[in-house]
């Protein structure tokens, strides 16, 4: 058992239940009609669930596994380059617009964090951004910046 991870996830489960237990007290509400308790209630069983996986694992875990070796492997150069990306995002997107920049920053994560081909990565960039927008403008009806194309 990892009593480290065991520790963590043992925190995160009992804040869950916290958060479950206020959303509950908030109202839930209807499907057609969600109270203001809906969402908290639901990202707190959300947490719930993943920190109970989280606490599985380190109980299933044996104790001999070095602190060193978690670490291997990571590569923490992306982390700046990619909190970078998403300020040039944020900074181009009433400018340009929720489906181009979408799409940019797509291809361009598409092309440097795990290297894809031309064509995977266009179709992949093509494809989140428009989904994104069926889902956030149509869907759901959110107001997202156009910028200089003439839909939005």
């Amino acid at each position: 058992m990892r009593l480290g991870d065991a520790l963590a996830a043992g925190f995160w489960l009992v804040l869950a239940l916290g958060i479950v237990a206020a959303g509950y007290d908030l109202g839930l509400g209807a499907p057609r009609d969600p109270g203001s308790g809906a969402m908290i209630f639901w990202i707190g069983v959300v947490m719930l669930l993943l920190s109970a996986a989280t606490l599985a694992s380190a109980l299933r875990q044996p104790a001999g596994i070095a602190f060193g070796t978690l670490w291997r492997g990571l590569r923490w150069h992306l982390v700046p380059y990619v909190a970078v990306l998403l300020g040039l995002y944020a900074w181009l997107l009433p400018i340009l617009g929720f489906p181009l920049v979408t799409f940019l920053l797509l291809l361009v994560l598409f092309k440097t964090i795990e290297t894809q081909s031309w064509t995977v990565a266009v179709f992949g960039a093509v494809l989140g951004s428009a989904a994104c927008y069926v889902i956030f403008d149509r869907l759901l009806g959110t107001q997202l910046p156009a910028g200089i194309l003439p839909f939005g």
